[in-house]
């Protein structure tokens, strides 16, 4: 499904987006499938804020850091991306997760789940609740490690839960990059649309 009244774009989207693909380019030979998920999204968060803040690359000075704090709540997205300005305004939240979730073998929580506390944890359907990222941003972002299946695989599963989940929202649609998703959504407690922009991590050697 297409929202036709979504934002195209947001004025620094294509700076984070190509930030972020440097990023995980410079990192595709140094990040282990066996490493923790923390240590994963620190390796790609110290690549992204060098990249954004000191590349020529980058048309406008671009800070990325690790586990954005809330002063209304305790959930943090995994990474955040702001300007140097006063108030260091966000600019664009990712989540990091890894297919499968840790210590199972084919279970995820991509889409939807909840802690062991019984708060949602699903990425996408955090920002569908508006616990992670701003109703006043219309992109964010999922970076997924793929360390077991293939690709193939985890994007057939994705997509169909997505579609019993949340049936009014588009599935996750191969853009011209390899390995990068967009999908539209719906928010759940407010009016309106977000796209998300997926970018997956094969670890395991499969296509």
């Amino acid at each position: 499904m297409k929202f036709d009244n979504i934002e195209s774009s947001n004025k620094y989207l294509e700076n984070i987006l190509n930030i972020i693909r440097m990023g995980i380019y410079q990192n595709l030979q140094k990040l282990k499938q066996t490493q923790r998920e923390g240590l994963k999204t620190q390796q790609l968060v110290d690549s992204f804020n060098i990249i954004g803040t000191t590349s020529r690359f980058c048309e406008e000075w671009i800070g990325v850091q690790k586990e954005h704090e809330r002063k209304d709540s305790t959930c943090q997205e995994d990474i955040y991306f702001y300007l140097n300005d006063d108030k260091h305004t966000r600019i664009f939240y990712a989540e990091a997760k890894r297919l499968p979730k840790y210590k199972s073998s084919s279970d995820e929580e991509y889409i939807t789940g909840r802690s062991s506390n019984e708060n949602p944890s699903g990425g996408i359907q955090r920002y569908k609740l508006g616990i992670h990222g701003s109703y006043d941003l219309k992109h964010n972002g999922i970076i997924a490690y793929v360390e077991n299946k293939s690709i193939d695989d985890w994007i057939s599963l994705i997509n169909n839960k997505l579609s019993k989940e949340y049936p009014n929202d588009s599935l996750l649609v191969q853009g011209n990059n390899i390995n990068e998703y967009t999908s539209n959504h719906q928010f759940i407690n407010k009016e309106g649309y977000f796209i998300m922009n997926h970018f997956w991590i094969n670890l395991t050697g499969k296509q």
